[in-house]
């Protein structure tokens, strides 16, 4: 909300700094919890031992129990209705949540873990595709075509000399994309990168 750093936040929480090298780690740990990794799994990603893995996971609730709250309070919900929703009310069925095989459990319960998240985003990216033609039409700028759509990314392809006007147009609609069906807590913000080639915008 105060436009920070996310994953600097964490690497300030969890390792008392913020250097590239500890950004880099939080940022790993951020996403791997979220997505209900074992400490198996976020050793491999950090080059690091199950066991040490485990104390940053340890610490990492320790240092913000509202994600460890988050997941219980997700996995319980799920288990009782069979489903999780996204913020605009889209559902995602998890029907092995119970499963007797634990490999498809824990593969269901990192699932729903992480769908309200990645199912709102992909919402809100949907709701700004659906909108931008008509927007860029109304703005006199028809001829700046969205190409593809990368995760939570959009590109378009524009005449050179149209790019600075369709960059606050575009930014506009993909930064309002949850309005007027939900109003963020946190507001949104798009980063706009123009180059010759999708390599070059970044």
């Amino acid at each position: 909300a105060k436009g920070g750093d996310t994953h600097a936040r964490t690497a300030s929480g969890m390792f008392g700094e913020v250097t590239r090298d500890t950004r880099a780690q939080a940022k790993t740990i951020n996403f791997a919890i979220l997505y209900g990794i074992s400490r198996w799994g976020l050793a491999k990603r950090l080059e690091s031992t199950p066991e040490e893995a485990q104390q940053l996971i340890d610490a990492y609730f320790k240092r913000f129990p509202g994600i460890s709250a988050y997941i219980q309070e997700t996995l319980a919900s799920v288990k009782e209705s069979g489903f999780t929703t996204t913020l605009f009310g889209r559902k995602c069925w998890f029907p092995r949540i119970s499963s007797q095989s634990q490999a498809e459990r824990q593969g269901s319960e990192r699932a729903a873990i992480n769908a309200p998240m990645q199912g709102t985003a992909a919402d809100i990216i949907k709701r700004a595709m659906a909108r931008m033609d008509a927007v860029l039409a109304d703005a006199g700028l028809s001829e700046v075509q969205m190409l593809l759509q990368v995760h939570d990314e959009l590109v378009f392809e524009a005449p050179e000399a149209l790019v600075e006007r369709a960059i606050p147009v575009i930014r506009s609609v993909m930064a309002g994309a949850a309005e007027p069906a939900i109003s963020l807590s946190v507001p949104l913000e798009a980063a706009v990168g123009t180059g010759t080639s999708w390599g070059a915008a970044h």
